[in-house]
């Protein structure tokens, strides 16, 4: 059975924003650096580097450390039962004043921030063994006609998706360009990811 390393420590003190400097410094050291970054499949991940959202961090980061504005409507909250609970001070409120994310639509979440190492790991097993049992990985075509390339780590409490669109050149896949990864905590979720991969591999 495969392990994931534990996610970041909750640093003491009255600072809740501190673990996202702790977590984008991972982000940076492991996903983001082209001589540490992996790549998937044998093909280069694209991280996008841009600090639009905030000015400071990379938008790529905040893709992996906040929650939409859609997935906070749900009357529960994703780190209930989480240390992470008692450090956030935006309980998942998109017009909490310190939300800096709000124009965006997003929320940053401290539940998904400590998590972050954990798509340099995937992604690694992946590229050991594509069919490992912790492992579902299958594609899927947007409304949009965009395709997307999903991973989706489980093993028992641990249920997490890397989810990444896949770009093309002369009709052959190219590169993955990574949009968002998080905890899958919804049943509605995890309905919709295992209905969609049984679809996928029904098909091949």
């Amino acid at each position: 059975m495969h392990e994931l390393s534990k996610p970041i420590p909750i640093p003491d003190g009255d600072d809740a924003n501190e673990l996202f400097n702790i977590a984008y410094t991972a982000f940076c050291m492991e996903i983001v650096h082209k001589e540490t970054r992996p790549t998937l499949f044998g093909k280069f991940i694209y991280i996008d580097t841009k600090k639009a959202l905030d000015g400071e961090k990379m938008d790529g980061f905040w893709h992996v450390a906040s929650i939409g504005v859609d997935d906070s409507k749900y009357d529960m909250y994703p780190c209930y039962n989480d240390n992470t609970y008692v450090k956030c001070i935006y309980r998942c409120k998109i017009n909490n004043p310190n939300n800096f994310l709000k124009y965006y639509n997003s929320i940053p979440c401290l539940y998904r921030a400590d998590k972050v190492r954990w798509i340099k790991e995937i992604i690694e097993l992946a590229n050991q063994n594509n069919k490992h049992k912790n492992l579902k990985i299958w594609k899927q075509k947007r409304k949009n006609g965009d395709k997307h390339l999903l991973i989706r780590y489980i093993n028992e409490s641990v249920d997490y998706v890397i989810i990444f669109k896949i770009n093309y050149k002369n009709n052959k896949e190219s590169y993955y360009r990574l949009i968002t990864a998080y905890p899958v905590v919804l049943k509605s979720y995890k309905r919709r990811f295992d209905k969609e991969y049984q679809q996928y591999i029904s098909s091949k």
